[in-house]
């Protein structure tokens, strides 16, 4: 039956008893293609019947379906044309890991962050009625989702809504793990007052998984001439067993997979990541200074935090998807006597920059960022590339920032940035962790050569385990590396010695606006020193979309090859 839905047209014609075949064959079809190409599993397997009803009673796209990130939005993939693509989901040039405007009509709004769909939907609603267009709006929105503060403030301004608006509310008890805090409590017990008292017709709890009566419920909601909310509960995982035996996630992104003799079989690479480095160094630290707790935004399986949490539950801070909170709540504790680290995803901080600028740097108080995902993250695509966290913190005052090339500098970033009288941000890649440390080099943080020749023609200036790429690319000739340690306070004594080799090579894994080729570049002005300089990054003018990260660093120049290329290219502009 799923082969010939090409539309939610198609959706709409089937007899009312082909539903539950249908969604039982696209619940099937989920499974199958996470366990090839992996992708976030457990919160689409949640919401088959949910879409389902959703296409049958609202005509996309003239009825805009606005879901609260695409982790639940496999379904409406699959519903809308993609079906033949979805093998391709998170590849380079395949379907987006998200919802993607561009891709299709059907996705009304790109999101790949949390606890926008009910601002977006609210502001479609009243464009709609400026524009005098056609259409409902729906926003699909998981309860983890109202732990952001961005979802109350959309919220206020929904009930009084100037036309047709319908939240409904995926209610599965979880984000990534399970939720936190009050708003998890208030939807067991007490959700129909609390929207009633905020305007809207509120309807449920129902059950999520009857396709039939979810039908009727948003028949009725679409013909109601307030703002609804149909709160619907469903169960993240449903349908696959492996995902419904995963109580800590319910499958949140389980693959690639596969099933063995009925047992399901996942593919790890079994190898260290700078994730679990870092959770394991903050742990010593924790069982030495009763000081040291930890802050999170519902990431603690995503950062590695989950012994941690068992070992420390009162030091281990998950506030929900809060990352504004999170980054303010840090600057409490730090202004209490606690020296709190923040373990947050790069993109995961943009949220969160007037709390970092006004509560945490402006006065000046200790609190650690540890900047997860920082760089390419590969599948993930353009809405959690870690391109931008340098160019936004390196210009506040006070704020140190530093990178690790080896498992042993990460260690001495953690000591350093913990005896610190003011803030300090760790950044650190997703991947699996590079050394041992040669010796003989300086520890972290401090400016440092990783390649000296006696007198080098080029020095590439790195941040990071890009230096370890450097190192390779400069191998048999008289280049030099410098790793910079503190991007926000270049160690000026050696840069000058670096540009005396009259060409500089800046690495980044970054965006090249405000980053380390920025900051280099200011240094040299402001020294007098006007040697060649050529900056390798992230793209500067566009977002790097979805695909396997070592492949996109290879496209980028972002490698050995790519960087020796560069070099030589800047040696040559030199050249009599």
């Amino acid at each position: 039956m799923l082969e010939r839905i090409t539309s939610p047209a198609d959706v709409r014609a089937l007899p009312p008893e082909s539903l539950v075949p249908l969604c039982a064959e696209v619940r099937e079809a989920i499974v199958e293609v996470c366990g090839r190409v992996g992708g976030h599993l457990g919160a689409s397997l949640g919401t088959v019947e949910l879409i389902v009803a959703l296409h049958r009673v609202f005509h996309s796209p003239v009825d805009r379906l606005v879901f609260d990130v695409g982790h639940q939005a496999y379904a409406h993939k699959l519903l809308t044309g993609r079906r033949a693509q979805l093998s391709t989901l998170r590849q380079a040039g395949g379907v987006a890991p998200f919802l993607d405007p561009a891709e299709s009509a059907h996705d009304a709004f790109g999101a790949g962050h949390a606890c926008t769909a009910i601002s977006v939907a609210v502001g479609l609603v009243e464009g709609l009625r400026v524009t005098n267009a056609p259409g409902q709006v729906v926003a699909i929105v998981g309860d983890g989702a109202l732990t952001g503060g961005l979802s109350f403030e959309g919220l206020n301004h929904a009930s009084v809504a100037s036309r047709g608006l319908t939240i409904v509310i995926n209610d599965n008890g979880m984000s990534i793990s399970q939720n936190v805090g009050a708003v998890a409590r208030l939807l067991e017990r007490d959700a129909r007052r609390f929207f009633e008292s905020l305007g809207f017709v509120y309807v449920g709890p129902i059950d999520g998984h009857d396709v039939h009566h979810l039908i009727d419920v948003l028949r009725e909601a679409k013909a109601s001439s307030k703002p609804v909310v149909v709160h619907a509960r469903t169960e993240k995982g449903r349908g696959f067993a492996p995902a419904e035996a995963d109580l800590r996630t319910r499958g949140h992104a389980m693959g690639p997979y596969e099933l063995r003799d009925g047992k399901l079989v996942r593919a790890r690479p079994g190898k260290t990541t700078w994730s679990d480095a870092f959770a394991r160094l903050l742990e010593a630290r924790l069982a030495i200074d009763p000081k040291v707790v930890v802050v999170t935004p519902a990431m603690v399986e995503g950062s590695s935090l989950t012994a941690l949490q068992a070992r420390f539950p009162e030091r281990v801070f998950d506030v929900g998807i809060a990352e504004q909170h999170a980054v303010t709540f840090a600057a409490g504790l730090a202004k209490a006597g606690a020296r709190p680290v923040v373990c947050i995803y790069s993109t995961f901080l943009q949220r969160a920059y007037d709390q970092v600028v006004h509560d945490v740097v402006l006065p000046g108080l200790p609190v650690v960022f540890a900047i997860d995902r920082a760089g390419l993250v590969g599948a993930d695509g353009a809405t959690h590339q870690g391109a931008f966290d340098v160019s936004f913190l390196r210009p506040l005052p006070g704020l140190a920032i530093a990178a690790p090339v080896y498992l042993e500098d990460l260690g001495e970033l953690l000591d350093w940035s913990l005896q610190r009288t003011g803030p300090a941000a760790i950044r650190f890649p997703r991947g699996v962790i590079t050394g041992p440390r040669p010796g003989g080099l300086v520890p972290a943080p401090a400016s440092r050569w990783l390649a000296r020749p006696p007198q080098p023609s080029l020095v590439f200036v790195t941040s990071g385990v890009l230096g370890l790429q450097a190192v390779e690319a400069a191998q048999g000739l008289s280049w030099g590396v410098l790793d910079a340690g503190d991007v926000a306070r270049l160690d000026r004594a050696l840069l000058r010695e670096a540009a005396n080799s009259g060409a500089l090579v800046v690495v980044e894994e970054a965006s090249p606006r405000g980053g380390l080729g920025d900051a280099v570049l200011e240094v040299l002005a402001e020294e007098g020193l006007s040697p060649r300089v050529s900056v390798v990054g992230l793209p500067a003018d566009a977002f790097v979309k979805h695909g396997e990260a070592n492949a996109q660093r290879r496209a980028l120049g972002l490698h050995a090859d790519g960087l020796r290329e560069a070099g030589h290219a800047l040696v040559s502009q030199g050249a009599p």
